[in-house]
């Protein structure tokens, strides 16, 4: 039987981006790595969500640029964490793939989705706790895009502008009117989010 996440976010710790950075030392280095625990139990007691991992590579300057970033809006077993992992370093068509030599310099994000429930209306959600999952039909078409909870307090977005970004995210590019936004359908969500430098890596 597959149970949600969200039972067991109070165990979730930095060790599953352990297991994504363990995915890069076994793929470019060839490194042996142990079985991390958190993630072998998540995985026996079939466990279940939304996820996305991200890799940032730090800068002179102190910015992080993004080197990759895939996942899924669906839930999957915790297990493909690792597929994932590897996805996002060498499968963003985005960015080329990552190597060996920039594994010091990264951070892993992970982003695990839950606590799913409809929205009122296009503003029933808070920037900064919740993501939104947005769909709309327009002249037949299906139009949806997300954004995960951070990305409008990092961009400083209103809700407003948020909602206004996202339709455009979904490949819409007619009038955004009142129209239009009484149609959209919202779902927030929110996300237990770990992040963990390679420095951080080495010790655990």
């Amino acid at each position: 039987m597959v149970g949600s996440i969200d039972d067991a976010l109070h165990e979730i710790d930095d060790s599953l981006c352990a297991a994504c950075f363990d995915v890069l030392e076994q793929a470019l280095n060839r490194k042996q790595c142990p079985k991390r625990e958190l993630l072998e139990s998540l995985s026996a007691n079939s466990l279940s969500c939304p996820l996305f991992v991200t890799w940032t590579k730090r800068m002179p300057n102190g910015e992080e640029d993004l080197r990759g970033c895939i996942g899924t809006l669906s839930p999957v077993p915790i297990s493909r964490l690792e597929h994932y992992a590897k996805l996002s370093a060498f499968g963003d068509r985005r960015f080329s793939p990552i190597n060996a030599d920039e594994i010091p310099l990264l951070v892993c994000g992970v982003s695990l989705l839950h606590t799913y429930e409809n929205a009122k209306d296009p503003y029933d959600w808070v920037v900064g706790t919740h993501g939104i999952q947005l769909e709309f039909e327009y002249q037949g078409l299906e139009y949806s895009a997300t954004y995960l909870p951070e990305v409008a307090e990092e961009n400083m977005w209103t809700k407003d502008v948020a909602i206004k970004h996202l339709i455009r995210k979904t490949g819409y590019r007619g009038s955004l009117n009142d129209k239009l936004l009484d149609s959209v359908k919202v779902t927030r969500y929110q996300s237990k989010k770990l992040r963990l430098t390679y420095d951080n890596y080495k010790k655990l």
